[in-house]
């Protein structure tokens, strides 16, 4: 997958995010994530605002946010994200107003406010 690498900070692991974050690439994503979830208590991704995000993608950032929250960890977005994601989060019917049952934590990765 291009440009996909995991950089390490203080406060835990960052996976930056880039090319073709479809179900072509989907295993190694998955892979990383979980690798990612072991190590660091805190985990954020940065996507490139130029990625081509389909489905699959946006199932396996939720599975990972319900692993974390499960294991007592943070999982996050960088607020910064592009609109090609942002759409392709529209799309598939991921903007909700309230998190989903096992959102436990009120940390829903598509919860948008009003003026989101």
């Amino acid at each position: 997958m291009g440009n996909f690498r995991v950089t390490e900070s203080d406060k835990g692991g960052e996976l930056l995010v880039g090319g073709s974050l479809t179900i072509e690439n989907a295993s190694e994503m998955r892979s990383r994530l979980i690798r990612t979830l072991i190590r660091e208590d805190e985990v954020v991704v940065a996507i490139d605002p130029d990625a081509s995000v389909d489905v699959s993608f946006l199932q396996l950032l939720c599975s990972a946010h319900v692993t974390a929250s499960k294991l007592g960890k943070s999982f996050s977005l960088r607020p910064s994200v592009g609109s090609k994601f942002l759409i392709a989060v529209e799309n598939a019917g991921y903007i909700r107003k309230k998190g989903c049952a096992r959102d436990a934590n009120k940390t829903c990765l598509w919860v948008r406010g009003e003026h989101d």
